[in-house]
């Protein structure tokens, strides 16, 4: 079984790379939301890395996250390291957050981020997204503002 390793960094959206950023504005612009970006919580890009699997070996699984959080939405994307990337988005409202590593899954397939769980921008039925986050300080930080912010939202 290969793990992925994962590494977190805190940023701004500014920040972000740029394929990432990319997706999350047009994300934004294509369902007209003009307070997607509205008074940033916090912000990250985490870099995940899939050891490859075989005997011979060979060349690992690289993908890119980003993820931040308002006050109302929770915004996010992901790529692979050298493909385009897709973007979505959900109000803090409409959605739930459970760590991945406590749930049953993860014994099988271990992990590092959070699973969330309702209804996103772009769909009309619930679903689930995975948030990856590696176990740095900037990682831990946006799992306790997203916490914070989704305690806040349900008031």
């Amino acid at each position: 079984m290969h793990i992925p390793i994962s590494t977190t960094r805190g940023c701004t959206v500014e920040g972000l790379s740029p394929n990432l950023r990319s997706a999350l504005r047009q994300h934004g612009k294509q369902f007209e939301l003009e307070d997607l970006e509205s008074d940033v919580l916090v912000c990250c890009e985490t870099r995940s890395v899939l050891p490859k699997n075989g005997l011979v070996g060979g060349q690992a699984e690289v993908t890119y996250s980003a993820a931040y959080i308002t006050p109302k939405w929770l915004a996010w994307a992901t790529a692979p390291a050298h493909g385009p990337a897709s973007a979505g988005s959900a109000q803090l409202r409409h959605v739930e957050m459970q760590d991945y590593a406590t749930m049953a899954i993860f014994a099988g397939q271990p992990n590092q981020g959070l699973n969330i769980t309702g209804r996103y921008t772009d769909v009309n039925t619930p679903g689930m997204i995975f948030i990856s986050l590696g176990p740095e300080p900037d990682g831990q930080n946006f799992r306790h503002i997203l916490k914070e912010a989704l305690k806040k939202a349900a008031k």
